[in-house]
């Protein structure tokens, strides 16, 4: 098995043993990287590289922690054609972290990719 989804596994017990066992695996898709964060007048500039296959889009994650705590982090979801975007309005000569990931949706649930490397980048006055 080779697309993203959750697949059942059957075992079924052979001989002198008797019974069936199910199992369940998920398949996630593959990830992507940042290739570039430029930045901009309150605000960032961000390229990566293109993830052509079994994807449905990207999820860009900011924040101003290292650690992305959920009251400094700010999700932005981008389409399967794009390989960039911008974000603006935010603060003006202050730090921000950046990460990306895919994601793929099969029949209503979102499976998500592992998040890249977090790369920094300081916005512009």
């Amino acid at each position: 098995m080779k697309k993203v989804g959750k697949h059942t596994v059957t075992v079924k017990f052979k001989g002198n043993y008797r019974g069936i066992k199910k199992m369940y695996l998920v398949i996630h898709p593959k990830g992507t990287s940042l290739s570039k964060v430029t930045p901009t007048e309150k605000g960032f500039d961000l390229k990566w590289k293109k993830q052509a296959k079994e994807i449905s889009g990207y999820e860009v994650a900011y924040s101003t922690s290292n650690k992305f705590t959920s009251k400094s982090t700010k999700v932005v979801t981008a389409g399967k054609g794009k390989t960039s975007t911008s974000v603006t309005g935010l603060k003006a000569k202050k730090k921000y972290y950046v990460r990306i990931r895919t994601y793929k949706k099969v029949k209503g649930k979102k499976y998500y990719s592992d998040w890249s490397k977090a790369k920094s980048v300081k916005t512009k006055k």
